[in-house]
């Protein structure tokens, strides 16, 4: 309880100054991760490089930057923490925040950064 009270101060601290005073992103639950990226591809941009990246209905993923390489990953919903996480040769398993915007889009909680993504049905990683 008390992770879910920091993390919902730290989205607060950190959002809030990216937001016009009324917008208030919403933290989405494990359910609705899942039907949201099962199947489907998002389509964003993660520290300035834009990605596409694919959800199995199985729990692998794969990534691709622009310009780069595909990678393959896991992924997973927690009901717990109500948080989506991935897995990586590189990092292990690592949890983030799902948010949506007043927008009515989505986006990623990474670190102090909003990091928005558009959702696309269906398989379309490539460039």
């Amino acid at each position: 309880m008390r992770r879910r009270c920091f993390i919902a101060a730290i989205l607060a601290a950190s959002l809030g100054p990216c937001l016009p005073a009324t917008a208030a992103p919403t933290a989405i639950a494990a359910d609705e991760i899942t039907a949201l990226l099962t199947g489907n591809t998002i389509v964003g941009t993660w520290s300035g490089t834009r990605y596409h990246q694919y959800f199995e209905a199985n729990g692998t993923t794969t990534y691709i930057a622009e310009g780069g390489r595909s990678d393959q990953g896991r992924w997973r919903a927690n009901p717990d923490t109500n948080e989506y996480e991935s897995w990586w040769r590189s990092t292990g398993w690592t949890p983030y925040l799902l948010v949506r915007t007043d927008d009515g889009g989505y986006a990623w909680v990474n670190g102090d950064r909003y990091e928005p993504f558009e959702v696309r049905q269906g398989k379309h990683i490539d460039w």
